[in-house]
């Protein structure tokens, strides 16, 4: 296992900026995600750590040992592509093998290391099998063996999952998870999908054009975001986020209460349904508030409403969240009259 710090980091490629004076510290043996959309740096984060992509200037260590200029093959780390790179003319074993093979292990132990690890990802019967016969969940299943096999204190993971289809995706997520409980080493797992991020991190670091927007636990990162950015990146569907003339107010569509009549809430508007998604135990609707140009959405266990419906939306005061103009979060303590901001929410101070 192993810890790895990023001091005062930065790339450029040409003339540009992809990352500028980045600080970043991820734990020892923990499952961390890196999200973000393309371009934010999340993998040119991934590269300094493998040392295929290494920074232009500041400082990448391993354990407080610097490793911004180590040789890649001395790093002690694993990586697994999201194209598999797997060897087509070689069987299951053989591709496992290569990489011991290539650092001299002995046969016995070679032998040893394949059958323990092809036992964990499941592919025990599939040794003597070449890669283009199996599913492409088995052909991620060996590049996760062969990096297994190497025991690396660091696993590096590059969107493993994004060309597997969705069921399957789920599938191999839960099985990452578990290997992770299981070998206890340090995973730095790189992903556009919030969900994945969601659903797998023990940390989330999100990233937005070269900078991290908030790091950490999925329970923090959704119930306590920094920002609007965040608010809005994580969650399905996204943060509602209205503009008032002093703030923005936001709050989660599953936390907003869909009625036909009024309720006494801090939050409380009226508009009409636009559209409505049935997803089995709960429904979206997207409903256009009067007055508003922005369609708020709502996820509820009540499907009783129907395109075009007069409904009441209304929001607790406890399951509001305010943001001043740039963005940032406004908690309470921030600013000596919090309630003003429950005021304005409320329709009761907009000046």
């Amino acid at each position: 296992m192993a810890e790895i710090r990023f001091e005062k980091v930065c790339k450029f490629f040409g003339s540009n900026k992809v990352i500028e004076n980045l600080d970043l510290t991820i734990q020892d043996g923990k499952f961390t995600v890196l999200v973000g959309a393309s371009g934010c740096g999340k993998t040119t984060l991934l590269r300094m750590i493998a040392g295929i992509g290494p920074a232009t200037s500041g400082h990448v260590y391993m354990d407080d040992k610097d490793i911004t200029d180590m040789d890649p093959g001395k790093r002690d780390i694993a990586m697994v592509f999201q194209n598999y790179a797997i060897y087509p003319t070689m069987t299951v074993k053989e591709n496992i093998e290569f990489g011991l093979k290539n650092r001299k292990v002995p046969k016995a132990e070679r032998e040893r290391l394949i059958s323990e690890y092809a036992a964990v990802v499941g592919l025990t019967e599939y040794l003597d099998r070449k890669p283009g016969t199996l599913s492409g969940g088995q052909r991620q299943r060996i590049a996760l063996a062969r990096a297994m096999v190497k025991k690396p204190k660091v696993f590096l993971m590059d969107e493993p999952l994004s060309n597997l289809d969705a069921k399957l995706r789920v599938a191999m997520r839960t099985e990452l998870i578990e290997m992770h409980n299981r070998l206890k080493t340090t995973f730095i797992y790189v992903t556009h999908d919030q969900v994945e991020a969601m659903a797998m991190a023990d940390q989330i670091v999100l990233m937005n054009k070269g900078q991290i927007m908030q790091e950490a636990s999925p329970e923090v990162i959704y119930r306590d975001p920094n920002n609007v950015f965040t608010a809005q990146f994580i969650g399905t569907p996204p943060m509602n986020v209205l503009d008032y003339t002093e703030c923005q107010v936001g709050f989660r569509p599953e936390k907003v209460h869909i009625s036909r009549e009024s309720h006494d809430a801090a939050f409380a508007r009226t508009g009409k349904v636009l559209t409505r998604e049935m997803l089995g135990s709960e429904t979206q609707y997207k409903v256009l508030l009067d007055g508003v140009e922005t369609p708020i959405m709502v996820k509820t266990a009540d499907d009783s409403y129907v395109f075009e419906d007069n409904v009441v939306l209304s929001v607790e005061e406890e399951d509001l969240y305010f943001f001043n103009n740039e963005g940032a979060r406004i908690r309470k303590g921030d600013v000596a009259d919090f309630d003003k901001y429950i005021r304005i929410a409320g329709g009761k101070n907009n000046a």
